[in-house]
This record gives structure tokens, C-alpha cells and sequence, in this order.
């Protein structure tokens, strides 16, 4: 089915002293009374508002308000909204400039209920508006609210309303560049939808991102860097840190919203350092505007996380990472989820134990052994953001970037990775960075489908890696109820169990194919045990499990 089109409704039944406003936007209609035609302010006005308004649970609404002269820099106006609701919640939520006159505070009801708002600004006109609203269920079986760090599992994550979440990353990092010409986003929902039919449920992309230092220039079609449009006035060479170019981000705000409509988590890195963007100077009021913008346009969205930065580590400054993460936690009223992209020594350290929510690494080496050592040092999710990139179809040397792996490797690591506890994100050469080809079909969106697929049919949050029970392989397991066995190359092994109720039922799995066979069941004990010989060398898993177990 194809994603909707963002559909924000107007809040109604704004009442202030002198002014009343109202705009018309798909479903919701305002009907605004003035005299001779024109909109009045500094007296009243009787208006026609929509009654009633209620708006889904989770999902996002813009609440628009004009102002009759725009100041002479209205991105710098101070614009909010206090919102109250159900069991005494309260909400200060950043509003941004939107162009023609108008002010939006983005929102999302994070509970069902009557609620309650009120702006904020130090412009006269904007002060004090106040609306009512109603946030009634939601009905889309893709929308679960936010993604959470689960309190009882602390290694896992649920959405709020209970659904697990097992992450299926894939990174394209200038996924925002593919449309830029086109409203329509006809590529876009495309290269998503194949997206999501083959499992992939998180996408990893820049705020922005500018040009790589490996395929410089517009080298072709497929190039996007540079790009075609820029977040602020002025591009790239001298860029007005002040004044926001509207097409870039009313056009990011359709890729959001598209992400959101099929239920892919977007993992926004704020910033990168490594693609040659001329970022605000560090802590300056522009630095600040930024931060700003960015979540008070996308904080709304249940499927944002943030992250500091691509490549974090190339910031020195250690107390300005740390002073932009307190930041991001003190403007955004949602809460999202907060990481940190590849910076190892300070997480060794532990200076953002109590700052992030997981920790976001790229490791090209020792796949089990460092993600167990990463789990082991808090109790919080791992992703490897970053551990293989599959080549382009010409093989080893057709590649963007200089490093590439074939489809058969990376996804072998990324079996390395989850069944030691963690989660991955799947890189093609040909969408990963600023060379987009969302045509093309590499083998490895079959091979990721095919762990996705296997390890929704476990309970995977009930396990935990254990070395020692597999005499060959990695062993993730819940003892005595359920057991996943990879081995990279298929060989002899024996299984130790203890703990088992009862005969325990045996399936061998072909990672690259998704093939299931049945074999013999077993009980507690230690047993020997052969992969099926038809399926040759390659990698192999197996699955042992209760009845039911993980329904």
C-alpha cells in the first residue's frame, strides 16, 4: 500500500484577546470571519472554528499561526507551545518559522485524552493563543508510538505501546537528496517499500551531508554530492547560519513523514564529520539555532533518534559533545531516544553512560568478541551501525567507497553480530553514502530478509549470548527453553543443555536461502550434532526451542 502524503491538521477553537487565526488544511477546515475581508488585530473578531478536533495517538499535527507583518528575521522569534494533558501531563514544545507569515508547533499526543495549549513568544501577536484537542486511538497497525529502551530487558527495545522492536538497519546517509526535485517522492516510496519487504526497519541518514572525499563532484546522475539544495540560505561556499532554506527541510519533512507511514525508525545523525559540510561554529547562537530547528520540526515523529554525529570521535572537544547531548535532552519534550555514532574511547570511559540510551559503534573486526564487551559494560542495546559494505553486482572492485565485502561476508558478520546479543545495519555500496542507485537489488536484501524472518520467529529479547555451550559457533540462548547456533562454516559440533522441561524441537536453518528442516528432537544432555550435508560449507543455523515458545 502506498504511504500517505503527511497530513496535518489545524488546531481549532483559538481564542486571544484581539486575535483569532485559523488556516485550511486537508480535513480540517477553519472559517475565518473578518471585517471588510481582511484580518484584524487589535480587536475582536468572531470566527467559525472546527469543534471537536481529535488527532490519532502518536501521530504528528501542525498547528499553524500567522502573524500580519513578519518581523525582519523571523526564524529568530522565540516561538512555543505549553501543552497540558491527560494524568497531568506537561509538555514545552519548540515551535519553528514555516515561511508565509506562519509559525507551526509540530505535535504528537503521547497519551489518549483531552489536551490543552497555549503559546509562547516574544511576539506580541503570537503570545498566548490557546486551543483544545482531543487524541483518540490510533488505527494504523504500523504506528506503535516511540521506540523505548525496555525497562525489563535493558538490552532490547519496545515501543510504547508494548510492540518488540528488533532493528534491521540500513544506512543512506543522503536519502533526503533522492527527490530533490520531486514532490511526488516517486523514487523515494519506491526504494522504501523494497525497504520494508525485505525487512529493513531503521534507516540511518545525515540532517545533511555535503560531498565525500572519495568520489568528489557530481560524477554522474547517481551522484548527489553535492547535493542539489542546502539547509540554510547561501550554500555550502558562504552559508547564512541565520536563515534556514525552506525547500530543503519541507522536503526532509516528506521523507520523515514517509519513513514514518511504513514504520521505519529514522536514525537522524545531526551532524557528520567526515563529508565536507561547513557546520555553525561550535556553542555559537547559530550552533544553537540548529539544534533548535531540528527538533522542534522532527521531536513530534515516534520514529526519530537522535545522534550527535557520524564519526563522533573527530570532535576533540569533549565538553562540547557532552554539553549538545545535555542540550538535545533539555529541548526535546518527547524524550527520543539518544545515541552517539563510533566513538569508543569516550564510551569505554563511561562519559555518556548517563547521557544516551544505546550505544551506536561501527566494528570491522571481532564481531561476537567486542559486541559481548560492549554489552557487558552497561546494560543497554549495541548497534554495529557499521561492519560490512556489500559490493556492487561487477564484484570485489565495483564499489563507491574504497573498502567493500561481498554479500555472502557481510551478512555473515551481521549473524556474528546479532547472535551475540546486538543489533546491525546492512551498507550497500550503492546507497550507503552519495552514489544512489535505489533500482538496484543486491543479493543481501534476500540474506537480511532471511534474518530478519528468522529471528521474529523466536524470543530473541529472552536471550542472552553464552559462550561454552556450543562446542563450535556462537551460541545465543534462554537455558533450558530455546537455543540459536551459528556457525560461519558448517561442521561437526555438540550442544549442552540443562534445564529443559521436556523434549526440545530441532530445526536446521540455511541463512542464504531461508531453507527450514525439521531434524530429530532431544533432551537435556550433551549432543553431537551435523549440519545437513546437501547444504554444503556455508554458513548454517541451528534453532532449538519449546513448543510455542516466544508466541
Amino acid at each position: 500500500m502506498k504511504a500517505r502524503r503527511p497530513q496535518f491538521a489545524v488546531l481549532g477553537r483559538f481564542e486571544r484577546a484581539g486575535l483569532l487565526t485559523g488556516l485550511r488544511k486537508n480535513r480540517i477546515k477553519l472559517a475565518i470571519h473578518t471585517l471588510a475581508g481582511a484580518m484584524l488585530f487589535g480587536n475582536p473578531v468572531l470566527s467559525a472554528v472546527a469543534a471537536n478536533l481529535q488527532l490519532p495517538h502518536w501521530e504528528p499535527h501542525d498547528f499553524a499561526f500567522t502573524c500580519p507583518v513578519t518581523p525582519a528575521d523571523p526564524f529568530q522569534v522565540s516561538f512555543s507551545a505549553e501543552v497540558t494533558g491527560p494524568g497531568g501531563a506537561e509538555l514545552t514544545v519548540p515551535g519553528f518559522y514555516d515561511g508565509d507569515h506562519t509559525w507551526k508547533i509540530r505535535f504528537s499526543a503521547p497519551a489518549e485524552g483531552d489536551w490543552h495549549l497555549v503559546t509562547r513568544s516574544n511576539v506580541a501577536e503570537l503570545d498566548g493563543l490557546r486551543g483544545a484537542f482531543t487524541c483518540v486511538a490510533n488505527s494504523s497497525i504500523s504506528i506503535h508510538g516511540g521506540v523505548r529502551v525496555d525497562p525489563v530487558r535493558p538490552h532490547q527495545f519496545v515501543f510504547d505501546d508494548g510492540t518488540r522492536f528488533l532493528p534491521m538497519g540500513y544506512e543512506c546517509d543522503w536519502l533526503w537528496a533522492l527527490d530533490a526535485n520531486d514532490n511526488g517522492l516517486r523514487a523515494t516510496d519506491a526504494f522504501l517499500d523494497k525497504l520494508t519487504a525485505n525487512g529493513f526497519n531503521l534507516v540511518i541518514l545525515n540532517a545533511f551531508a555535503y560531498d565525500t572525499t572519495w568520489r568528489r563532484g557530481r560524477t554522474g546522475e547517481d551522484d548527489f554530492g553535492p547535493p542539489p539544495f542546502y539547509p540554510w540560505d547561501g550554500g555550502n561556499s558562504r552559508p547564512d547560519f541565520r536563515h534556514f532554506d525552506l525547500r530543503y527541510w519541507r522536503h526532509y519533512d516528506q521523507v520523515i513523514d514517509a519513513l514514518f507511514r511504513r514504520g521505519i525508525w529514522a536514525h537522524v545523525l545531526i551532524k557528520v564529520y567526515n563529508k565536507q559540510v561547513r557546520w555553525p561554529v561550535n556553542g555559537s547562537p547559530e550552533d544553537d539555532q540548529y539544534y533548535r530547528w531540528l527538533i522542534a520540526r522532527y521531536a513530534a515523529y515516534p520514529n526519530i533518534t537522535w545522534d550527535l554525529a557520524k564519526e563522533a570521535n573527530y570532535e576533540k572537544d569533549v565538553g562540547y559533545k557532552l554539553g549538545r547531548l545535555r542540550f538535545i535532552r533539555a529541548s526535546d519534550p518527547y524524550r527520543r531516544l539518544l545515541t552517539v555514532h563510533d566513538d569508543r574511547a569516550n564510551y569505554d570511559r563511561g562519559i555518556y553512560d548517563d547521557l544516551v540510551d544505546y550505544r551506536s559503534d561501527q566494528q570491522h573486526l571481532l564481531w561476537r568478541e567486542i559486541m559481548l564487551a560492549h554489552l557487558q559494560q552497561r546494560a543497554w542495546p549495541v548497534i554495529n551501525a557499521e561492519f560490512g559494505y556489500e559490493q556492487g553486482p561487477g564484484g570485489s572492485a565495483d564499489k563507491t567507497y574504497s573498502v567493500a565485502q561481498s554479500p555472502e561476508e557481510v551478512v555473515r558478520r551481521a549473524w556474528e553480530v546479532y547472535v551475540a546479543g546486538g543489533f546491525g545495519v546492512y551498507y550497500y555500496t550503492y546507497t550507503a553514502w552519495d552514489i544512489l542507485r535505489p533500482q538496484d537489488t543486491p543479493p543481501g536484501y534476500a540474506y537480511f530478509k532471511h534474518l530478519h524472518d528468522f529471528f521474529e520467529r523466536t524470543a530473541y529479547w529472552r536471550m542472552r549470548p553464552i559462550n561454552g555451550l556450543s562446542s563450535a559457533g556462537s551460541c545465543l540462548a534462554e537455558p533450558g527453553r530455546e537455543y540459536v547456533v551459528f556457525l560461519g562454516k558448517a561442521a561437526r559440533f555438540t550442544l549442552s543443555i540443562e534445564g529443559a522441561a521436556g523434549p526440545l524441537t530441532v530445526e536446521w536453518y540455511q541463512p542464504l536461502t531461508g531453507e527450514r528442516r525439521k531434524a530429530p528432537s532431544f533432551e537435556n544432555g550433551t549432543t553431537a550434532l551435523t549440519p545437513p550435508g546437501d547444504w554444503g560449507t556455508g554458513p548454517v543455523v541451528l534453532h532449538v526451542t519449546e513448543e510455542g515458545h516466544g508466541n
